[in-house]
């Protein structure tokens, strides 16, 4: 088993283990998490409301992350990356390299 095969092992046991987690908090909340009559702009509005610090640094572990995927697969600067990707969003990093590469 190399390296990569290893690292990929590691990355699903981990994401199983965070689902797992997740799954077990969400059903053992004793019916706070009350989802009936809500819609998605509803719940939204509560999560930014009520959640704002854990919605924050969601969005910018979500960019740290996508800055290290540019930074491996397209040989990217990582800081500067991650700066451009926290300031516009992550997801406009790679549309931004894919349009980059298909012009060389």
């Amino acid at each position: 088993m190399n390296l990569e095969q290893k690292d990929r092992t590691i990355s699903g046991i981990i994401l199983l283990l965070t689902l797992g987690m997740a799954f077990y908090v969400f059903s053992d909340s004793g019916g706070s998490f009350d989802l009936e009559g809500k819609t998605i702009k509803d719940m939204i509005s509560v999560m930014v409301n009520e959640y704002l610090d854990f919605v924050l640094i969601a969005y910018v572990f979500i960019c740290f992350q996508i800055a290290g995927f540019v930074e491996l697969k397209y040989k990217q600067d990582f800081i500067i990356i991650s700066l451009l990707s926290i300031l516009l969003t992550p997801l406009s990093i790679l549309f931004i390299l894919q349009n980059e590469d298909g012009k060389d």
